[in-house]
């Protein structure tokens, strides 16, 4: 069975090369597989509604008065600087900061990431990102999350063209590609902290490359890359060191628990997608292998450099991301592992088509099944808002009363809150906060140090039921217990001082973000 296995694909290669028209079939097939992709960028814009709460936090910090004020509150963030400021040029160029005008923007910002996939084949080699394009531009994961206003999408697309202009400048130095992979990874660990780990990955295979073919001279230019690179990133230093959502959230990070979010992420739109990053990556690995060891005086040496330089930036970019969410002792979700899968999805691509004889046949396969799979099951992640607190927050607006109460827990979703809710009722979160524009861990734990954080809000519910009116309560008063348990207090005092509470608002039964899918509950009537 093996050996009509490999008899068929051979049969299959030398088909495809006899025929012209199949000959450009991996370039047809990439094209394709890029229409495709964009129309499920389309399909995302077209249904993600109003901004969550990190797109929240993020606008909002954009938008500030001055640039200062920007950089100073970047500590209430978790990205660099980079995508603020294309926010903000966004904004003051005219478009605004309507949810509709910043969806659009985050499209802008997916389609960007399909470009860097094609610059990066071409430059790489010459060739058409089918494989990348299958593996990482059809994944609904890398589209959620970078079409989002965060920096995932951006910084992605920037790791890519790193890898890709660091390639340029190790095979054919000059001050222009010296200049532009300069200006590039400056760019790339600006959007994302964690693009240091993979520039120092690209750099290594470029390392590789010259060392193997004894151009020692020609890493000077690398080495210089990535250190302007660590050097523009030292102003970040003391702004880390002050990020009080950090000190909260470092909760620790176990390769388990990372492999199942990384699986999650890598699966999309089936589950089975896991494994088949998994098959590329060990069937790459044992490839590349062989060339080394047995087909080495075969293969071309442009190929095999590339080989080295691929293969070394995936392994010390796994590697390396490993590490950095290691030492960063943070719980992560799939969105998390989204610019290694894209970064490792252009090194597996240059490698498929250069290690693999039989590549061109398989990878239309992979991207006819995955097109498939992704037009039968029509993946529902792409069809989700993003969020349903401005649903929310505008029904509260036209049913509350100047005197009734709002309460939104938890106190991160008061961002959304915030910019949705027009009501004439005073509202507050658990435990009430001073500003609400960004989600302040730092106002949180002061507050959360004091000796009654709640007793506010109890004394506020205490009148607005005596007084006769109402008291809405928007979440899930069991949210998160094990981790954040501040709302038992006062969902506990409601029960017991209210004669009805009813929900008047389910979490949404259609397809919305599960971070941000919150209810609401009345409570009328005062029960001594």
């Amino acid at each position: 069975m093996i050996l009509g296995g490999g008899l068929l694909m051979t049969r299959l290669r030398l088909f495809v090369q006899a025929t012209p028209v199949l000959h450009y079939s991996n370039w047809i097939a990439a094209a394709l597989v890029t229409l495709f992709a964009a129309y499920l960028h389309v399909l995302f814009f077209l249904n993600a509604g109003g901004l969550w709460r990190d797109e929240v936090d993020l606008v909002h910090l954009s938008l500030m008065p001055s640039f200062s004020e920007v950089w100073q509150n970047l500590p209430h963030d978790s990205c660099p600087i980079l995508m603020h400021l294309v926010v903000r040029a966004w904004s003051e160029a005219g478009f605004g900061n309507t949810d509709p005008s910043l969806r659009v923007l985050g499209l802008y910002v997916g389609l960007f990431l399909l470009l860097a996939f094609w610059f990066a084949s071409w430059t790489l080699r010459s060739g058409a990102p089918l494989v990348a394009v299958t593996l990482a531009a059809l994944n609904v994961t890398i589209i959620c999350v970078g079409d989002s206003l965060r920096g995932y999408g951006l910084g992605s697309a920037l790791a890519v063209l790193t890898l890709a202009v660091i390639w340029r400048l190790s095979c054919r130095p000059s001050l222009a590609a010296f200049s532009w992979a300069v200006a590039v990874a400056i760019l790339s660990v600006h959007s994302l902290y964690q693009n240091a780990f993979l520039l120092f990955a690209a750099c290594c295979g470029g390392f590789v490359l010259c060392a193997v073919e004894r151009r020692w001279r020609d890493t000077l230019p690398i080495f210089a890359v990535g250190a302007a690179a660590a050097l523009s990133l030292l102003p970040y230093v003391p702004l880390i060191a002050g990020a009080h959502w950090y000190v909260i959230y470092k909760a620790g990070y176990g390769f388990s628990y990372g492999w199942k979010q990384l699986a999650a992420a890598a699966g999309s739109p089936l589950t089975i997608f896991t494994w088949v990053w998994v098959a590329v990556w060990i069937g790459l690995s044992a490839a590349a292998i062989s060339v080394f060891l047995w087909r080495r005086d075969r293969v071309p040496e442009h190929v095999r450099g590339l080989i080295f330089f691929a293969g070394t930036s995936l392994l010390l970019g796994a590697a390396g991301y490993a590490l950095f969410l290691k030492l960063a002792q943070y719980p992560t979700h799939p969105w998390h592992y989204v610019p290694l899968m894209v970064f490792s999805a252009v090194c597996l691509d240059a490698m498929f088509f250069t290690a693999c004889r039989w590549a061109r046949p398989a990878a239309i396969i992979l991207a006819a099944l995955t097109i498939s799979s992704a037009v039968v099951f029509d993946p529902p992640a792409l069809k989700c808002r993003q969020t349903n607190v401005d649903l929310v927050a505008a029904r509260i607006s036209s049913e509350v009363a100047p005197n009734d109460y709002v309460i939104v827990h938890p106190f991160y979703c008061g961002t959304t809150f915030n910019r949705y809710y027009k009501g004439a009722a005073p509202w507050t979160t658990l435990p009430p906060l001073e500003d609400y524009t960004l989600q302040r861990w730092d106002l949180f734990n002061a507050k959360m140090q004091t000796k009654d954080p709640f007793a506010p809000v109890i004394e506020r519910i205490t009148s607005t039921l005596q007084s006769g009116n109402r008291v809405w309560f928007v979440g899930n008063p069991l949210v998160e217990r094990s981790w954040l348990p501040v709302g038992d207090q006062v969902t506990q005092f409601l029960s017991a001082h209210s004669n009805l509470a009813a929900v008047v608002i389910d979490p949404s039964t259609n397809c919305v973000n599960p971070f941000e899918n919150l209810p609401v509950f009345v409570a009328t009537g005062w029960k001594p």
